[in-house]
């Protein structure tokens, strides 16, 4: 089973996080999933969006004190 890599881009506004979310899924064979922590609400949007045109699946949005995690996956 393809594991889970967190790439925290705090301080960092979209697309920035979206490209190193992109990085981490190429690091890892490009499937498992990967936790994006981002401030940047613009993300929110932007990472789902664009992710399912590479064919990334949404797996949670949640909302934390001071800043977001965004869990995107990939099968294959």
């Amino acid at each position: 089973m393809p594991g889970e890599t967190i790439v925290d881009t705090r301080g960092q506004k979209c697309p920035y996080p979206f490209v190193e979310m992109v990085k981490a899924f190429m690091k890892m064979g490009g499937k498992g999933r990967v936790k994006v922590i981002t401030d940047d609400e613009t993300c929110l949007n932007f990472i789902p969006d664009y992710g399912k045109d590479l064919d990334f699946k949404l797996v949670s949005i949640e909302s934390r004190e001071g800043y977001y995690e965004i869990t995107m996956s990939k099968e294959e």
